[in-house]
């Protein structure tokens, strides 16, 4: 049974989740049992791992306080970032509110920034003399792959989690998704959406090869 102090945590768990929109996790997790057990969590993809938990558990015990940004491997070269605040009565602690951060929206923002004022092989069109019957079909070509990057961006953003979180069934209804919307007529679409999935091009198109062939079995 749940005991009462967490049971009213639940309600400011809810709270949070909705103030704070889906690029945080908001968790509570009762520790007064040898094994620490999820009580909620909005959304449900923001679960920690057992293993990370007790790093954590151990760590306030050791400050005595709450954690604040503590940056933590969620994937191979990904990390999220975890605030935390015991949940103690009598110097016994019963449980943990968790607040978990992934960035991975504002980091594709960024790189996409970046790609625009640096001279790389991204960019480079947009600071090159060109004669002047090129510059529509240069700014196109620029044009369209925001177009792809926004696109798969916004829809990886609907799921709540980062790209490294996603399961083999959501990646298809994602692929499926911006291909009924066209996105993979674009010139380099294929390859835009694998870097904002966290995939390779391979994979996009063994997706897309999927998607196919269920249509034809319809």
């Amino acid at each position: 049974m749940l005991h009462p102090i967490l049971q009213q945590y639940i309600p400011l768990t809810e709270f949070l989740s909705k103030v704070l929109g889906n690029d945080y996790a908001i968790s509570l997790y009762d520790l007064s049992r040898p094994t620490p057990s999820l009580v909620t969590c909005s959304p449900q993809a923001g679960k920690i791992s057992d293993s990370v938990i007790k790093r954590l558990v151990d760590k306030s015990t050791d400050c005595e306080d709450v954690i604040i940004n503590e940056n933590i491997l969620s994937a191979p070269n990904h990390c999220i970032s975890v605030s935390c605040m015991p949940i103690c009565q009598n110097d016994m602690l019963l449980g943990m509110l968790c607040i978990t951060f992934d960035d991975v929206h504002y980091r594709n923002i960024c790189h996409q920034i970046f790609q625009l004022c640096r001279p790389n092989s991204n960019s480079v069109v947009n600071l090159s003399i060109t004669p002047t019957s090129e510059p529509t079909e240069q700014k196109n070509s620029v044009h369209t792959e925001l177009v792809a990057r926004d696109a798969a961006i916004e829809a990886l953003h609907t799921y709540g989690v980062c790209a490294s979180r996603l399961s083999s069934e959501e990646r298809l209804e994602i692929i499926q998704s911006l291909d009924e919307a066209g996105i993979f007529l674009l010139k380099g679409a294929i390859k835009d959406v694998a870097t904002v999935l966290e995939c390779s091009s391979a994979s996009v198109y063994r997706y897309l090869s999927q998607i196919r062939m269920d249509a034809l079995s319809m």
